[in-house]
């Protein structure tokens, strides 16, 4: 039988090779690094993910290099058994098959009466909040959650009922229980779920974890709609919110409002729902880390981004749901977009891998096809796929927001305008103004905007997504242009030194005639061209 290395993670934190030898590395980083790895269920951590975790307060090429150095290290310190350890441009994992953690109670590893990770000070609030994480689950369950579910047997799922009314008339009732449908729908599409219909649940069936339920009421030429969205198991309220739409009937179910209410409804329970939920179990735990995840994407800045795309990360080890994997890539693109220096080509690779194991996963999922679509049209040369892809998301889930959006970039992209206008702007009037990720919907229909010759209404929609997320580069791009072409140079000049102060490396040089500088709705528009005549920075 093969020997195995010895990892303990209670009191001192130590790894022991075979031999007997103390392998331990003496730098805090290179033992938390070791730390992070050891705890993933098949110890396996991609590189961007441990950088954010151990050096988030770096830029990325700081924190790249950084792990470089650390990773030199650990092979130091591992010596004759630094095989155990193997890396990629994507990732670092140990070989489980040779790997004892003492995290497990049955490894008999353990030492009783000892901390978690004595006197290891990482110094980085993310290293801090994981192990604060880990602490909080062991000291529950007296054992390590495993970082993904089982390879075989059924998947994880949350339960959702949408239950029937049983007020009004049969017009009133079937409305609602449509729009409840809707809801369910949306939500199997963003957590591990599982719909059942309200004349299926027997006496004897649990509860399910979420229950929806929906009131419509018609009042001569309106109807108004209310909704509510509950545990199952104890009542408490996840949502609630109504809308008065005109029209009646299936007017109602047309209306821009309802596939707005759908989709708040789902965005505030995916942050609801751990915070009232048992974090044990794998699926509700993927949906506290993609919560975290996309308030860190929301933010846009490089640094939350970062986090972000960790977040997803972690998301994913816990419940293996493909729509984690396309949130991932969706991270990966926005940091090729806005410009990724040295790593562009390994992350175009990763973010290539990611797409690709997201559709082969969630072949159904309308929010993963509608993220992995807009992915490749931002990345991509050939934008047929990508269309193509949004509308099958659209026709599996057309309260899909994402994939209303997706479809009006990928009509913009290939010339067809004013089909891309009517698409945006009604999915710009659909999305809630509290939704977290409102600046991406304003910076989209800008771009859509400025395709189309609509210039005022791109700045508009561009200054709304500059309020929304003070460190969100991309629509201050669009506004140095759009400000300068209406005349408003001190506008210009303002999102000008935004820029500058934002952007590392950012030069008026470089925005007026780099080539791969990322703005190619700008250029295409011909609205660079007039600002090498205009003082921009007088």
């Amino acid at each position: 039988m093969t020997e195995r290395f010895k990892v303990q993670y209670f009191g001192t934190f130590t790894m022991v090779a075979p031999d007997g030898r103390d392998v331990t590395p003496r730098g805090s980083k290179a033992r938390g690094l070791l730390a992070l790895v050891c705890e993933a269920g098949n110890m396996r951590r991609g590189r961007r993910w441990l950088e954010s975790m151990l050096w988030s307060d770096r830029s990325p090429a700081q924190a790249r290099g950084s792990l470089r150095q650390t990773l030199t290290e650990l092979r130091q310190a591992l010596g004759s058994a630094r095989s155990v350890l193997s890396t990629n441009r994507l990732e670092v994992w140990l070989d489980p098959a040779l790997v004892d953690t003492d995290l497990d109670p049955r490894s008999g590893l353990r030492a009783p009466d000892r901390a978690l990770l004595e006197g290891l000070d990482v110094r980085d609030p993310a290293f801090d909040g994981w192990k604060q994480a880990l602490e909080t689950r062991l000291a529950e369950t007296g054992a390590a959650l495993p970082a993904a579910p089982p390879e075989t047997g059924a998947p994880h799922k949350l339960t959702i009922r949408a239950a029937l009314s049983q007020a009004g008339s049969a017009i009133e009732r079937i409305t609602s229980q449509i729009v409840a449908d809707q809801v369910a729908k949306t939500l199997e599409d963003r957590l591990s779920s599982v719909r059942f219909a309200d004349y299926q649940r027997r006496p004897s069936q649990a509860a399910p974890d979420i229950e929806i339920r929906c009131d419509v009421a018609e009042d001569g030429q309106r109807g108004v709609v209310f909704l509510r969205v509950e545990s199952g198991h104890d009542g408490q309220l996840l949502f609630s919110d109504h809308r008065s739409v005109p029209g009646v009937g299936s007017d109602i179910l047309c209306a821009e409002v309802i596939a707005g209410l759908v989709h708040s409804a789902a965005s505030k329970i995916v942050h609801r729902l751990p915070t009232i939920s048992d974090l044990h179990r794998p699926e509700v735990a993927a949906l506290g880390y993609s919560s975290l995840g996309l308030r860190k994407l929301a933010r846009f800045d490089p640094q939350a981004i970062d986090a972000a795309q960790g977040y997803f990360h972690r998301a994913y080890e816990a419940d293996s749901n493909g729509v984690y994997l396309a949130w991932r890539a969706f991270v990966r693109m926005a940091q090729l977009v806005e410009g990724a220096g040295g790593a562009h080509k390994a992350l175009l690779e990763e973010t290539q891998a990611l797409t690709r194991r997201s559709l082969e996963s969630a072949q159904d999922n309308g929010l993963a096809m509608a993220l992995v679509a807009l992915t490749r049209i931002m990345l991509e040369d050939d934008l047929q796929q990508p269309a193509e892809l949004a509308q099958q998301a659209m026709l599996w889930n057309d309260n899909n927001l994402f994939a209303r959006q997706t479809l009006a970039v990928a009509h913009s992209a290939v010339g067809d305008t004013k089909k891309a206008y009517e698409l945006s702007s009604a999915c710009r009037r659909a999305a809630p103004d509290d939704d977290e990720l409102s600046h991406l919907w304003d910076l989209y229909h800008a771009l859509v905007c400025i395709s189309a010759g609509r210039l005022p209404e791109a700045r508009l929609a561009a200054a709304r997504a500059c309020a929304a997320a003070p460190g969100f580069v991309a629509p201050r791009r669009q506004l140095v242009a759009l400000c300068a072409n209406a005349g408003d140079m001190k506008g210009a000049r303002m999102y000008l030194d935004q820029l500058k102060g934002l952007e590392p490396g950012f030069s008026l040089d470089r925005y007026l005639n780099d080539p791969d500088y990322p703005n190619l709705t700008l250029r295409k528009a011909g609205l660079i061209d007039p600002l090498r005549r205009l003082d921009l920075e007088g």
